[in-house]
């Protein structure tokens, strides 16, 4: 059987907190108790059948809190991830998606019944905040049986950028303030009209993305996609694809590399829990024609 024309969903993760009768816009805040919805609904259904392969396109769309996606008895068989077919599909039992982030996967039904697509609890540190185990859908497996197909491994050609010659080397630290009230990307809050990175197009550059606070972040960046290299010093599958958003683990590190490939222009990178984007943690990059000189950079 193949794969072509099989049933589709796309799962929008996002939740909301109340205050009185209204959805609370300002100020939020993000360990507060809140309602998490999949395509706006509060435990929508979702059917498959016994055996039925579906692809599920997920996407974390709110602003801050983490998911940490299990469906019990099943593995997601990650094949793109942040909109990018990955160069070898993989299995995992959870995924862990910041806000912004995104995979498609591909599942298959098991015995007739019922269970729950769930996200797990998930702590970002003594600075940051335990998100609760909570429900997100039911998935009732009935109906007609259907022959499990196999799935797909290799889907395709892959940049690898192991071995690319690196132009410069970057460092991105991010800190905050005690009170957890200012954000900071090496040490200064964002200015849109600083430039702080400058990068050539056509080049590739590698990026290390130092998380000195006590609770997580993630990294995000415009533009161009990014090849993780590393999570504290262990090294990622580059079948893995590229990622625009990933997260960083408190008192951790990652190391990304940026083939600058399309595009020149000011863009921006920052943690997309957009709290702390929103108090400081976003700085602005550069990217210009090869032999052009940098633009003068401003101080607000």
């Amino acid at each position: 059987m193949s794969l072509r024309n099989i049933t589709e969903h796309t799962i929008a993760l996002k939740d909301f907190q109340v205050q009185g009768d209204a959805i609370k816009t300002h100020p939020l805040s993000i360990g507060a108790s809140t309602n998490r919805t999949v395509n706006g609904q509060q435990n929508p259904v979702i059917h498959i059948r016994p055996g039925e392969t579906q692809l599920w396109r997920l996407a974390n769309i709110g602003a801050n809190i983490y998911y940490k996606l299990h469906l019990p008895g099943t593995r997601f068989h990650v094949i793109a991830q942040d909109g990018v077919p990955v160069g070898r599909a993989y299995a995992e039992d959870t995924l862990l998606i910041p806000a912004a982030a995104r995979f498609d996967v591909l599942v298959q039904g098991g015995a007739p019944g019922t269970t729950r697509l769930e996200t797990l609890p998930y702590n970002t540190g003594p600075a940051g905040n335990q998100f609760p185990r909570a429900d997100l859908a039911t998935v009732v497996t009935s109906g007609t049986p259907v022959t499990r197909v196999a799935l797909p491994t290799d889907l395709g050609p892959y940049e690898n950028l192991s071995h690319a010659t690196i132009a410069d080397r970057k460092i991105v630290v991010f800190t905050e303030n005690k009170a957890g009230t200012i954000f900071y990307i090496n040490g200064r809050t964002y200015d849109s009209s600083r430039t702080d990175f400058v990068s050539t197009l056509g080049t590739v550059e590698e990026w290390t993305v130092r998380n000195d606070s006590d609770e997580d972040h993630s990294f995000h960046l415009h533009t161009n996609h990014f090849q993780l290299m590393s999570t504290n010093g262990k090294a990622h599958d580059p079948t893995h694809g590229v990622y625009d958003t990933v997260n960083v683990p408190k008192r951790g590190a990652i190391v990304v590399r940026i083939h600058f490939r399309d595009f020149t222009g000011r863009t921006v990178y920052h943690c997309h829990i957009l709290n702390h984007e929103d108090m400081g943690m976003m700085a602005v990059l550069d990217i210009v024609p090869p032999g052009a000189r940098p633009r003068a950079t401003h101080s607000g």
